[in-house]
């Protein structure tokens, strides 16, 4: 069940992955290819702080039982 549920989890960025802010790609395309650039590398790099502030809240609710 665990692993059924793990690969749920896996696979789910990639049906998100077609979503996009159409601002966001519109603003992008009209940028200078070096903007384009910096931000394709800025995603993920702003992405780490995020999954490692998600990930710790996870953990954290985890460690609290509900009745303590």
């Amino acid at each position: 069940m665990k692993l059924l549920l793990l690969l749920a989890l896996a696979a789910s960025p990639l049906a998100a992955h077609a979503q996009g802010c159409s601002l966001c790609r519109d603003t992008t395309a009209g940028s200078s290819p070096r903007a384009q650039q910096g931000l394709r590398r800025a995603i993920p790099v702003l992405g780490v702080p995020a999954a490692g502030i998600f990930i710790s809240a996870l953990v954290i609710a985890r460690r609290i039982k509900p009745g303590d």
